[in-house]
């Protein structure tokens, strides 16, 4: 049966280095009567990349965009500036959740990252469909941003750890990289733990959400 949600969005984007795996991505999109266009490379620079007009109506992207000379960006680069722009898109990759600090400083804007063994007809559909609901405003309660108090529980720059826990969400720790913190952000934190003391302030999070992987953080108050 055809799949109806996500309307208007009847051409859809293909972003891998490989052609199989470009295959691979297409076939779900033509299971569910949409058009697959399976974008080659190179890409160039990202804002270079940005600056032409989409050939489709979204996109699914893998995250390793760069091998082979394919693009001098990665794919959570690319579907986080795409939402930016209003352009729906879905990280597809399985490097996501073993890699969840990596991936934490973009995820506000990414609202689905989903494994290549997931994508199917309806999972696709249902994540474009959320994601141009949530480029409108309209979040599910696991996306949805709130004001939230960030405790700073370990933070050591020569091994890019940035470990914090969100007294409003679980008990769980939640893993940044240092690298990725803004400056100022970076600066308290390095005073405070040479001090032997913990760091708390504000950011914007999902409090919502279910998965540890899936919490973002952004907009510090510091």
């Amino acid at each position: 049966m055809a799949n109806t949600t996500a309307a208007g969005l009847d051409r859809i984007l293909v972003l891998d280095d490989k052609r199989k795996t470009q295959e691979d991505f297409a076939f779900p999109i033509e299971i569910a009567n949409r058009t697959p266009v399976l974008v080659d490379g190179p890409l160039g620079n990202l804002p270079e990349f940005l600056s032409t007009r989409p050939r489709g109506d979204a996109a699914v992207a893998d995250y390793h965009l760069t091998p082979g000379h394919y693009a001098n960006f990665d794919g959570d680069e690319l579907v986080s500036a795409w939402y930016k722009q209003g352009f729906p898109s879905v990280l597809c990759t399985t490097f996501a959740t073993s890699n969840a600090a990596q991936f934490r400083r973009l995820r506000r804007w990414i609202p689905v990252v989903m494994s290549p063994h997931e994508l199917d007809p309806d999972s696709l559909m249902r994540a474009l469909e959320l994601t141009q609901a949530e480029i409108r405003d309209d979040f599910v309660p696991a996306r949805r941003p709130w004001r939230a108090l960030v405790r700073f529980v370990e933070f050591d720059e020569s091994s890019n750890v940035a470990n914090a826990k969100f007294p409003g969400w679980t008990d769980e720790v939640v893993a940044f990289r240092a690298a990725d913190l803004p400056p100022e952000l970076k600066g308290n934190l390095r005073t405070a733990f040479a001090h032997g003391d913990e760091y708390r302030c504000y950011a914007t999070a999902n409090l919502g959400s279910e998965r540890n992987e899936d919490l973002y953080a952004c907009d510090w108050e510091l």
